[in-house]
């Protein structure tokens, strides 16, 4: 699993997770529809890929509940701001290409059936691996080959020649390489990652001051959020989670409360105490911290590895899978 940074347009966080999948679902369907272009099934077999996305997006959010039934009861919203993870990609893949293979094998056999499951699939993981490629630095030799796998089926089930395919797939490289040239050249975030992580020092709920250089040798998953934040709320059992479980792996988690946001500190309070959370929670009342660390919308999570650099800066609900994952890639790029 990778941890997509999200997009953020003023204060509204995109998922850009959910982006890439919707936009590989449509390059599914364009797949499907060039290939039956001129027959007389292309519309019904449209159509049937059109479904084929749906129920791989409605599997891939709904597979959570199967993994963490518990919290998704406790937190109904979780459904909507995170999945299944790589676990749920796998099922709905099943789910779509099985619904595609059994409505064409009834009409046309066997091989037909395949080849259409397969354009359709072949479209959207070839779109999908692309975008993760594109938007992630943490992603590893599987993604890549994943990406070259499904644009050679892709470009083998759409060419009328092996001839045409092999000049198609050559367009192509050359093509991601001019876009990849273009962004790598482009300019980053005022905090950008890689940087020492600004130190700053806050006190708890108790009083007590906290530094964030305190943790120096430690990585620290350090959470900004409010409590009036619904996405910040379904959150934070996977922000319990991951300081439970990886107490003894040398991560903590650091959270900053927007309290210069807030009605008042009792509220925070509250909301600690009823949501039993247990891990340090520092209070930036004056929302210098946050103007530092260029937070403007809720929840935003920084990753800083063992040598106070930042390794990750992540936009919206960050799942426990995700967090691990990135605390992992953090201590083992550490220097």
């Amino acid at each position: 699993m990778i941890t997509l940074p999200n997009l953020q347009v003023g204060t509204f966080v995109l998922n850009i997770e959910l982006l890439i999948y919707l936009i590989a679902g449509i390059v599914g369907v364009l797949a499907v529809r060039f290939r039956e272009r001129g027959r007389p099934q292309k519309e019904r077999r449209v159509s049937e890929a059109w479904n084929a996305v749906f129920i791989w997006l409605i599997v891939w959010k709904a597979s959570l509940f199967l993994f963490d039934p518990k919290g998704v009861i406790r937190h109904p919203l979780s459904l909507v701001f995170f999945s299944g993870g790589l676990r749920g990609v796998w099922l709905g893949s099943l789910a779509a290409l099985t619904y595609l293979f059994v409505r064409n094998y009834r009409r046309t056999g066997s091989r037909e059936a395949i080849t259409v499951a397969m354009t359709w699939g072949a479209g959207m993981a070839t779109a999908a691996f692309f975008g993760l490629v594109l938007l992630n630095d943490t992603v590893g030799a599987v993604h890549y080959t994943g990406l070259v796998v499904a644009a050679t089926l892709l470009a083998f089930l759409l060419s009328p020649s092996p001839k045409i395919a092999l000049r198609s797939l050559g367009i192509s490289v050359i093509a991601v390489m001019v876009v990849f040239t273009i962004l790598n050249s482009t300019g980053g975030k005022s905090i950008r990652v890689g940087q020492l992580a600004p130190d700053f020092e806050l006190t708890d709920l108790e009083g007590t001051p906290v530094r964030l250089s305190d943790f120096r040798g430690k990585t620290v998953v350090m959470n900004f959020w409010a409590t009036w934040c619904r996405v910040c709320q379904a959150e934070m059992p996977h922000m319990e989670k991951l300081y439970r479980d990886q107490s003894d792996e040398d991560v903590v988690v650091l959270s900053v409360n927007a309290t210069s946001q807030e009605r008042s500190t009792d509220i925070v309070r509250r909301f600690v105490d009823n949501e039993g959370l247990s891990f340090p929670i520092v209070l930036d009342k004056s929302g210098d911290i946050l103007k530092e660390y260029g937070v403007t919308a809720y929840p935003t999570t920084y990753i800083v590895d063992p040598s106070g650099n930042i390794r990750v800066r992540h936009l919206g609900a960050i799942s426990y899978e995700s967090m691990k994952k990135a605390a992992k890639m953090a201590d083992y790029d550490n220097p």
